[in-house]
Order: C-alpha cells, then sequence, then structure tokens
C-alpha cells in the first residue's frame, strides 16, 4: 500500500481537520484494498512528487477518461493518500482516478508546488495509455490548495509549455474549496492563512499564484463549489471566480454545496449519489471515447 513508508504528517491548523484526515486516510485504506491499483509512481526525484493509479476493476476495450486530484492542507500539509477515498465512484463509471502529492511549504514555494502539478499532469499524459487511460481525457481538481494548484496548472499556459503539454491538455477542471486570489489570503487575519505568506515565496508572486488573474481567453470547462457552510472568503472567491470565468469562452458550473462545510464538501465526495460527484462523473462520461486498436 501507498501508506507503508507515510511519515507523520504535521499539525494541522483547524480543529476540524485532524478529524477529517484521520476519516480520509481510513477511507483511502479501503479503497486501495478492494481494486486494482499502481501506487507510489514518481513523476520527480523528490518523496512527495508521486502519485496513485486507481484502476477499473476490468480492462475495457475503450481509453478510459482520467481524473487526477490533489489534495488540500493549506500548502503545508497533507498527502495523495487522503485523496484515494474518492477513486471508488469514479472507477466505477469506468474511469482512472489518480491522487497526487506535491512538495509543501516551508521547504517549497508555491510556485514550486503549481510546477510539481504541472509536472505530474506531463507524466500522467505521457503515461496514460501504459494504464488503459485517454491521455487526450485529462480531468483535473482538488480540494482547497488542491482546487487552488489545479486552477493555476490549467489556467497558466507558462506551466504547461515548461512540460511540453499541448495546450488544451485539460480538459476540464474541478476545483472544490478553493482560493482563487491570494493577494486577498495573503493579508487575511484568520490563522489557516497565517502560513500563506511565507509559502508564497518572493515578494509579488501573490498576483502570479492568483488563477482569478489568469481566466483571460480560457476555454477550459469549469465546475466550482465551495460548502454553504465553507471559510467565508473562500465562498467569496469562488463567487467571484465564477463570475471571472464566465466573461471567458468557456463553459462554467458552480454549485454552492447545500449545508457543507470546508471539509464535507470534499469528505462527500467519495458517495456517487453527491451533487458534486454526479456532475463530475457526467463530465468524465460525456467525452469522446477513443477506441483502443
Amino acid at each position: 500500500m501507498s501508506f507503508d513508508d507515510l511519515p507523520p504528517l504535521p499539525p494541522l491548523i483547524h480543529p476540524d481537520a485532524p478529524g477529517y484526515a484521520a476519516r480520509a486516510l481510513q477511507r483511502s485504506r479501503d479503497a486501495q484494498a478492494e481494486r486494482p491499483t499502481a501506487l507510489d509512481l514518481r513523476y520527480g526525484d523528490d518523496y512527495w512528487q508521486k502519485l496513485d493509479i486507481y484502476l477499473a476493476r476490468e480492462r475495457v476495450r475503450e481509453a478510459l477518461p482520467i481524473l487526477a486530484f490533489l489534495h488540500g492542507g493549506a500548502w503545508s500539509n497533507g498527502c495523495k493518500e487522503w485523496m484515494g477515498f474518492m477513486a471508488p465512484p469514479v472507477v466505477e463509471l469506468p474511469a482512472l482516478f489518480v491522487a497526487v502529492s506535491y512538495r509543501r511549504a516551508p521547504d517549497a514555494a508555491i510556485e514550486q508546488q503549481a510546477e510539481d502539478c504541472a509536472a505530474a499532469l506531463a507524466w500522467i499524459w505521457r503515461n496514460a495509455a501504459s494504464y488503459g487511460g485517454d491521455p487526450n481525457r485529462i480531468f483535473l481538481g482538488g480540494h482547497s490548495a488542491g482546487g487552488h494548484l489545479a486552477s493555476l496548472a490549467t489556467l497558466r499556459a507558462d506551466l504547461r509549455r515548461a512540460q511540453g503539454l499541448p495546450e488544451d491538455v485539460v480538459k476540464g477542471c474541478f476545483p472544490v474549496s478553493a482560493a482563487f486570489d491570494l493577494r486577498e489570503s495573503a493579508n487575511s487575519a484568520p490563522a489557516r492563512w497565517k502560513r500563506i505568506a511565507a509559502a508564497i515565496g518572493r515578494h509579488g508572486d501573490a498576483t502570479a499564484l492568483s488563477p482569478i488573474l489568469h481566466v483571460a481567453g480560457n476555454t477550459t470547462p469549469f465546475v466550482l463549489a465551495w460548502g454553504e457552510a465553507d471559510f467565508p472568503e473562500i465562498a467569496r472567491q469562488g463567487r467571484a471566480m465564477a463570475a471571472a470565468l464566465r466573461a471567458q469562452p468557456g463553459e462554467v458550473d458552480a454549485v454552492e454545496l447545500t449545508g457543507l462545510s470546508h471539509f464535507d464538501a470534499s469528505a462527500r465526495a467519495g458517495d456517487a449519489q453527491f451533487e458534486w460527484t454526479r456532475r463530475v462523473r457526467a463530465r468524465l462520461a460525456g467525452a469522446a471515447i477513443t477506441r483502443v486498436a
């Protein structure tokens, strides 16, 4: 299992976060035990530059769509093992689910984390066919900090160009409870944002690292989601990001998840009947099928 050498994680910021992480880890252990996987695949040299692939139970004649998903943790915590619980409703489509780890602050600035996400995306694009996946049907998402990074990798062409990726490699982006404007977040009062300024790195990067400032001309479909009881700045930035994206050519779907907190919005994603999961499954299933020779 990918848990075998997982080191202890640092203390979590929010009081609700440890319970969320513990439940996610147990559910991900269950997911790994119940279905075929390819674990701890390296896309870089650092310990955290790894990904897990959750495979369909049976190989089919079609190359399958792929959902790659990035964990949260305020850019300074978390791991791919938090996200494996999301795999069952994805692989049942069938599709591939890929959980991605990346370097964390303070060892890596957010710009380096965004580069990691683009590097993981490039690894998936180049190696998808070996696992029955379709490199022309890659979708990217993430929760919290992971949703922010997924949005950056989707919207900043320079990150993709540095990895030799096609312009349209991401066929849909699905950020959940994500921050989209780090200029605001880095200066806000709550303790959960205090680590952001250090993680941003050199002065001025908050602009480069704010997805809402990189939407011009976007054509990639987005499904944005946040909890009705989410952190106020997350809900506010989600609404602002939806408005900014709707002014561009790409399709935008935005949903406020009734009654859910920042952590519940993620925890429910392992349920096939959950509103967000149904929308994402429909997007994965709706893309054109590429036949395997």
